[in-house]
C-alpha cells in the first residue's frame, strides 16, 4: 500500500480514550515518518507514541483565549512536542491546584450560563504552524472535532491545506453542544451552519456506528462510512471465557471504561443501588468499577454504595483477562435526555472489547440508542431498555439463573466481534480507503 502522508487534528493517540483508542487501533502500522498530530497543548497529556512520535503542540501562538480567562489560563509553548514513554499511569492523572479548580468550576460554568463559552477561545495559524506545515507536507487531513473553536480550525486547515480530508465522528456533539445557557438557539444555529460548512470541504465522511450513519444521512445528507474500535482478536481470544459457570455467593459484575461524563454516570448509580437491595435479600453481587476517572466526586458517589468495589489501575493488555474473569460485563447508557442525545449513536469502544472477551454482557440503555439496537440486532447481549430497578433486578436474576442463555450470548458475542470487529481486517479496509483519497 502506498502511505500518504496524515495530519490529524483534533485527537491524540492515548490509551485511556474512546477517541484515542479507536484512533491507535486504526492507524497501527501506518508509516512513523508519515504520520502527525497537532493539538492543543491543554489535551496533549498521557499521549502514547507507539504509533506516531510526531506531535505539533497548539500553543500560545495558535490557541488564543479571551479576558479574564487569558490571565488565568496556563500559557504554553507552541511548537513540536516530544513524549517519553509514560511513567506514571493515566489513571492517576488528577487535574489539582486553585488555577483548575477556578476556571473549571467557576468561570467555564458561568460563562455558559451566560451564553458566551462558544467565543471564549480560539485557534489561529500562527506563522511557526504554517511552517511546520510546510515542511511535513500532509497529503490528507483526518479530523475529530467536537468543540466549536476545533471546529472553526478544521474549517481553517481544510482551505489552507487544500488536500483531501476525513472526519470521523464519535458522539453526537452538535446535538447537545448548545443545548444550555443563553443564547442556546443563536448558537444551535450557528455552530450547525459551520458545521455544515465542514461537511462540504470533506472528502471522506465518517461515524463510528451504523445508526450514525443512518442518521447523519437524513439530517445532512451525507454518505457517512462507520468505523468502530476494533481489536486485537489475537490478543484476547486466548482468555475467552469458556467455563460459564457462577459462584452464587460470590458474584462479579464489571463496568469499564470512562465514567461521570455526559450519559454515563447516573445508569450505572442505579444499578449499584438495585445491587444493594438485592445483597440485602441474601445475594451477594459486587459491582466492580475499572476505570481511569479519578473525579472525587464520581467516586465518592460511587462509594456510598456497599457494592461498589473500585478496581485499581491496570494496564490496557492485562484487560483480556479481567474481563473474562468477570461473570457479567456492564455497559451503561443514561436515560436522561442529554446523555441520551449525546450517546443515541454511539458505540462504546469497550463495545467490542466485551464482545470478545466471551463474558455476558448485560446492556442498560436507552431502545433507541445505537449500543442497546446494536446488541439486539445481533443476540449478543442482554438488554434492558426500560429505566428501574425491577427491570435491572429481573434481567441480572435471568442471566444468573440461565446458563444455556448466557453460554448463547457469549458465542454470538464472540462471533460478531471477530467478524466485524477484527483489526487485520477493519484496518486494512480504513487505511485503505484513506489512501484511496489520493
Amino acid at each position: 500500500m502506498n502511505f500518504p502522508k496524515v495530519l490529524i487534528f483534533g485527537q491524540p493517540f492515548n490509551d485511556f480514550s474512546g477517541g484515542g483508542i479507536t484512533l491507535t487501533n486504526l492507524f497501527k502500522g501506518w508509516p512513523k515518518d508519515k504520520i502527525s498530530v497537532t493539538f492543543i497543548g491543554h489535551g496533549l497529556f498521557s499521549v502514547t507514541t507507539d504509533v506516531c512520535e510526531t506531535y505539533y503542540q497548539l500553543g500560545r501562538e495558535e490557541h488564543k483565549w479571551i479576558f479574564p480567562l487569558n490571565l488565568i489560563q496556563r500559557k504554553l509553548g507552541s511548537g513540536l512536542k516530544s513524549f517519553e514513554n509514560k511513567s506514571v499511569p493515566t489513571n492517576n492523572l488528577v487535574h489539582t491546584g486553585l488555577r483548575y479548580k477556578i476556571v473549571n468550576r467557576l468561570f467555564l460554568p458561568f460563562l455558559r450560563r451566560i451564553g458566551i463559552f462558544h467565543a471564549m477561545s480560539g485557534i489561529s495559524m500562527s506563522e511557526r504552524f504554517k511552517v511546520w506545515l510546510s515542511e511535513f507536507k500532509p497529503e490528507i487531513l483526518y479530523l475529530q472535532v467536537s468543540t466549536r473553536e476545533s471546529l472553526l480550525f478544521a474549517n481553517d486547515l481544510c482551505d489552507y491545506l487544500k488536500v483531501p480530508s476525513v472526519i470521523h465522528m464519535m458522539d453526537d456533539w452538535p446535538s447537545t453542544i448548545s443545548s444550555k445557557g443563553l443564547f442556546k438557539n443563536y448558537w444551535k444555529r450557528k455552530i450547525d451552519s459551520e458545521f455544515n460548512q465542514l461537511l462540504s470541504k470533506v472528502s471522506l465522511h465518517l461515524s463510528i456506528s451504523e445508526a450514525m450513519s443512518e442518521e447523519y444521512k437524513k439530517r445532512y445528507d451525507k454518505e457517512f462510512i462507520h468505523f468502530h474500535n476494533p481489536i486485537e482478536v489475537e490478543n484476547w481470544l486466548p482468555y475467552t471465557k469458556t467455563n460459564y459457570s457462577i459462584d452464587m455467593q460470590h458474584i462479579k459484575v464489571l463496568c469499564a471504561g470512562r465514567i461521570g461524563d455526559t450519559g454515563i454516570f447516573d445508569s450505572i448509580l442505579e444499578v449499584a443501588q438495585c445491587f444493594d437491595k438485592m445483597n440485602e435479600r441474601e445475594a451477594n453481587i459486587k459491582l466492580h468499577i475499572q476505570t481511569p476517572t479519578k473525579k472525587k466526586r464520581v467516586l465518592d458517589r460511587l462509594q456510598k454504595y456497599k457494592c461498589v468495589i473500585i478496581n485499581p489501575f491496570s494496564d490496557y493488555k492485562e484487560l483480556p483477562k479481567i474481563f473474562s474473569e468477570s461473570d457479567i460485563l456492564l455497559l451503561a447508557n443514561d436515560f436522561g435526555k442529554e446523555g441520551n442525545d449525546f450517546l443515541r449513536f454511539s458505540m462504546p469502544t469497550k463495545a467490542s472489547e466485551y464482545m470478545i472477551s466471551g463474558t455476558p454482557v448485560l446492556v442498560y440503555a436507552p431502545h433507541e440508542s445505537a449500543v442497546s439496537r446494536f446488541f439486539r440486532n445481533y443476540n449478543c447481549g442482554y438488554t434492558v431498555t426500560n429505566q428501574g430497578e425491577a427491570e435491572i433486578t429481573n434481567a441480572i436474576n435471568t442471566l444468573l439463573n440461565d446458563e444455556d442463555l448466557r453460554k448463547r450470548l457469549s458465542r454470538n458475542a464472540v462471533n460478531v466481534a471477530k467478524e466485524k470487529f477484527n483489526a487485520n481486517l477493519v484496518r486494512k479496509d480504513f487505511q485503505s480507503m484513506i489512501s484511496s483519497l489520493i
